[in-house]
């Protein structure tokens, strides 16, 4: 009965420590495309020549004539007078935010965000100058490039060498890699599952960190902070998860962040314990002598009650077995993933401007 209860608690300490190692699975990396590096909005327009006075007039009547086209409804007209009125005097910017607009009406995209930034050349701080900008963002936006940038080549570099086990060396790619794209969430969040990865738990820390702060809405933020807080754990001590273990059952599980199994022990050694107290109550009749008032010897027959703990031995050692495997077990898992060593690397690594080598000292 105590070798049966014994070998069930012991497999269902089993049973918790996978669930808590699918529990931990680990991350998978990003292969996301990096920002798009925004390029000036406007072409840089040269000054325009000085114009006369009556050239002036004559575009001040022709852009009025084309006031009144569009308010009879010609747009073409409307457009083709503020062109010419744009042409003859390139210096009036309200002709150029006119001359835009009616581009725009007419669905001419491209020659309206031309003219948009003609007006914000010749009126940089004009009221309408805000609402400029955002048109010309609208109306030109920025294209992305069909072909890798060099910062995707370099990452997808570094997560092929993590696949052959080469954890250092792809951090140093991850790294490489967002010197080329220092906005790019998704290349933090790969060097952050690569320095996790070789035991440099606070800068992967950081680097989980930056991803949130570059990407806050992202779908797997909850999951992203859950390992942050894990990453930013103090280290495990063996000698104090054994020294737990010894005093308290289960403690030890319980410090190296393992409760199931703690409980488990727990209610183990206290059901080891509690069958090992648990007392037998036996009765027997026993022959005693004894004297009457005369002194004559007689014998006579009583019962007599005995009180003992048959368990006692057998629940002690099975109690003290878990406490000190669980204890061991804790021990060991704290030397495997909480202790540090020491482990010196450098890799030489091609950049644009030649090869670097970089040197790394880990404690883990």
């Amino acid at each position: 009965m105590i070798r049966t209860k014994l070998v069930v608690m012991l497999g269902l300490l089993a049973v918790a420590g996978t669930a808590e190692s699918q529990a931990g699975k680990s991350l998978t990396f990003k292969r996301g495309a990096p920002p798009v590096r925004q390029r000036p909005a406007c072409d840089p327009v040269p000054a325009p020549p000085r114009v006369a006075s009556d050239a002036r007039r004559k575009a001040r009547d022709l852009a009025q004539n084309g006031r009144q086209a569009a308010i009879l409804g010609d747009s073409a007209a409307a457009l083709a007078q503020l062109k010419e009125a744009s042409t003859i005097d390139p210096t009036d910017s309200d002709l150029a935010y006119e001359l835009a607009r009616a581009y725009e009406s007419s669905g001419a995209n491209g020659s309206a965000a031309k003219e948009y930034c003609r007006f914000l050349a010749l009126a940089p701080n004009a009221p309408e100058a805000a609402e400029a900008r955002n048109r010309v963002a609208s109306l030109a936006p920025v294209t992305q490039s069909a072909a890798p940038s060099p910062a995707v080549i370099i990452l997808n570099d570094g997560i092929a060498s993590f696949e052959r086990g080469k954890a250092m060396e792809a951090e140093a790619k991850f790294a490489e890699a967002i010197k080329v794209e220092p906005t790019w969430a998704d290349a933090y969040y790969d060097r952050g599952i690569a320095r996790a990865t070789i035991g440099d738990h606070q800068q992967a820390a950081t680097d989980f960190e930056e991803y949130l702060r570059l990407k806050p809405t992202a779908d797997d933020r909850v999951d992203v902070v859950a390992r942050i807080e894990s990453l930013r754990r103090q280290p495990l001590s063996a000698g104090q998860a054994l020294g737990l273990g010894i005093i308290i059952p289960g403690a030890g599980e319980f410090y190296t962040r393992r409760p199931l199994r703690g409980a488990l022990a727990l209610v183990g050694t206290s059901a080891a314990i509690g069958l090992a107290l648990q007392t037998s109550t036996s009765s027997k009749n026993v022959e005693q002598t004894g004297t009457d008032p005369f002194g004559n010897p007689y014998t006579y027959t009583t019962t007599q009650r005995t009180t003992d703990r048959p368990y006692l031995i057998p629940g002690l050692l099975v109690g003290g077995a878990i406490a000190v495997a669980t204890a061991v077990d804790a021990y060991q898992f704290a030397k495997r993933n909480g202790e540090p060593g020491r482990r010196l690397s450098m890799i030489a690594i091609p950049t644009r401007d030649g090869v670097a080598a970089r040197v790394s000292l880990l404690l883990r």
